[in-house]
This record gives structure tokens, sequence and C-alpha cells, in this order.
């Protein structure tokens, strides 16, 4: 899951998570309570340390959500509801997914982080937005995500079954997941409890689009923004108000970083991401304009001429480079073996404009680790990839 070691894992262990493997990190049961308890809801929380990071003021997480749950950390959020008749048939219930989340009592996150990083979120009360429920968070609301599977594990879940937002959508947004909900309780076209697809849905963290703002939805999760859409409101909320849209709400759900948007755009080919700015300028506008071919642009920088990969590979006899020619050029594809061992000449001609393929049979190669470099007609190193030759 993106941002894992940003939102969850406090300072003290972000190495020693960053050192193990996902196999590792599942069995390592010591690191579940920050998710159960994250180091930085502690700067939301104005009991804690909430005034220090001024930053953080508008994120303030739900001590005292319809006035009787704590999620503040160490405190038992859902955990008193453990038990009671209410839950049967809910996400909540023992009887249908044990104590995976209500695990204990001082782990109040268990009920929205946890199954966000961790196991993805059931199509069951209470993980359905509000709309419909009249106030009771245990009652079925509107359908929303379901990419659920609890073996465990800090990963990126998709629900595969869920349309694409198209970009140009005027309702497309980069709050993802987050603006889902927020069209999913206020937008008209959403008021049923049938199941709908809600533009976003396709968005992080129920998957993971280019133009979405991990970073700030993260936060707005750690905050809490997860347990008020699903009728957990904050605690400014007045009990029967007929609208649970408070200033604690506006806040979390208008909070910005400060960066709305990419300072380049998006390319419409692969690798579709800008090139990105030069370590050794400034990032913050324009830097250089160039004068020849090699430098264009306020970056300083340009497309590569070529971009090459190749399928199959792994490969038994033969494998196909793609190349993407961005500008027309002659190019040598030279293949090397493991000990840096010139092998043979894959390519070598002029390539224009355009898509373009080559096909390498090895059939006579032994099996092993190769190295595809592709040159340009100065010798100049253009791209290299490797090669793997299976038996």
């Amino acid at each position: 899951m993106p941002l894992t070691n940003e939102a969850v894992i406090p300072v003290g262990q972000k190495d020693y998570w960053n050192s193990l493997s996902p196999y590792q990190e599942i069995t390592e049961t010591t690191l579940d309570e920050f998710f159960y308890n994250p180091e930085l809801a502690l700067y939301m929380d104005d009991s804690l340390f909430g005034g220090a990071v001024p930053a953080f003021s508008a994120l303030r997480i739900q001590r005292n959500a319809l006035q009787s749950f704590d999620f503040g950390n160490g405190n038992d959020g859902l955990f008193p509801l453990k038990g009671n008749a209410a839950l049967v048939g809910t996400a909540l219930d023992d009887a249908i997914f044990g104590n995976l989340l209500l695990p204990a009592a001082g782990k109040p996150r268990s009920v929205d982080l946890w199954p966000i990083f961790h196991t993805g979120v059931p199509n069951l009360a209470p993980y359905q937005l509000a709309t419909g429920k009249n106030g009771n968070p245990l009652a079925a609301g509107k359908p929303f995500i379901n990419n659920f599977l609890p073996n465990g594990g800090d990963m990126l879940r998709l629900n595969m079954a869920v349309p694409v937002t198209q970009r140009n959508d005027p309702k497309f947004s980069s709050l993802g997941l987050i603006q889902a909900a927020v069209l999913g309780l206020t937008d008209p076209a959403y008021a049923s409890t049938t199941l709908q697809f809600i533009p976003n849905m396709d968005g992080f963290p129920n998957g993971r689009r280019l133009e979405d703002d991990v970073t700030r939805i993260e936060l707005q999760a750690v905050a809490g923004v997860v347990l008020a859409a699903i009728g957990l409101w904050y605690d400014d909320y007045t009990p029967n108000s007929p609208s649970p849209v408070t200033n604690d709400l506006l806040g979390v759900l208008t909070y910005t970083t400060g960066v709305e948007s990419n300072d380049k755009a998006f390319s419409g080919t692969f690798p579709y991401v800008a090139e990105p700015h030069r370590g050794t300028s400034e990032c913050s506008g324009p830097v250089f304009v160039g004068t020849n071919d090699v430098f264009q642009g306020a970056l300083g920088l340009s497309p590569k001429p070529v971009l090459m990969k190749s399928f199959p590979n792994p490969f038994q006899d033969q494998t196909t480079f793609q190349f993407k020619v961005n500008q027309a050029t002659k190019a040598v594809l030279r293949i090397y073996d493991a000990r840096g061992n010139f092998v043979a000449t894959a390519f070598s001609g002029y390539l224009s404009e355009g898509d373009f393929t080559q096909v390498w049979n090895a059939a006579n190669l032994p099996s092993g680790l190769y190295f595809a470099n592709l040159y340009d007609s100065n010798g100049g190193l253009l791209q290299s990839g490797k090669l793997i030759k299976s038996e």
C-alpha cells in the first residue's frame, strides 16, 4: 500500500519495516499496533500533540463521535459494542469475521485504517455509505467498495469490477475514493441504497491512478474521514441534525497540502509521467531553455528518442523487442552476457518515428542472464534492459 511507511509506521520503526519482505511483514504482529494507533493521529488530537504541527490544524480525529465513540490513540473506538446484538449480521459480528475488526480494547482504528491497509473493506454494514442509514451507522446504507480479502498483508487491493472514471468526466477528481464517498453522500443521483457506480470509485485506495493525490487522501484517512463516511460523524455534530456537514468535517474534506496539481502535464504515451526535474537545478520554475535537439523546454529535458521493451521476458528461444520511437534515429541493439561479453547484434539500422518490432532468436545460446543495450549512431547508450533466457 503506497505511503504505509509515511502514514502509519512510526519514525523509530521505518527502517525496520522497510527491511522486511511482504511475507515477513504479515507475520510481524508488533507492527499491527501501528495501524490500530497510528503515530500521525497523535498530531491530529488537541489533547495530545495537536498543536505541534500547525499545518494539520484542520485534521482532527473523532474523540466523541455521535457523543459515544472515542477514536483517539489508546481509546476503544467501537470496541464497547463488542458482543452487542446490534452487531449481528454486520462485518463486526464475531460470527462472520471473528476478532479481525474488533480485536481488543485500546485499538480504535481497527475498524477503519486496519481494513483499508490490511484486509480490504467488505461490502457489509457498517462499511456502506451513510446514505439511507437514517443516522444509524450499523444499518444498511449505500453499497460502496468491496475489496475484502482477509489474508492480511500491506498491499494495494484492487476491485477490478469497478469501471474506470474517464479523465474527461466533469466529476473526475484527484481525491479518488474520498471524492466518490462525497458524491455518494451528497449527489441526488446516488441517493438510493442500491448498487451504483459512483465516479472515482476506481481511485486510491481502491486502485492507483496517476492523478490521485495519495498524500492528501492518506492524511484525510488518518484524520477519520472514512469513519465519517459511514456515519460516525465528527464531534461537533448536533444529535438528530438533518445535515452531518460540520466545521470539523469540512475542515478534513477541504484540507490541502498546498499542492493542487502537477507542475507538468502527463504524457499521452508511455511512461506517461513527465521527466523528473534535474537534481542539479531548482525545481520551482523554468531553469533552462535549450538550443539544440537534446535539451528542449523549460526543464531542459525531452522525451527519450526511443523507448524499448521486450516480450516475452523470460523467454526460451526468441524474444521480440518493441520500440516506441519518439524521434527518428539510427540505432544499434547489442546483446551482452552477464560477464559483459558481446554476444550478438539484435538490430542495426534506421528507426523512423512510430512503433517498430524486431525479433531476436537466441536458440543457440545457453540459458542465463543477458543485457540488451540500445545505442545511438554516436555510440551513446539510449537504454539498457535485462533479458533472461530460461531452459
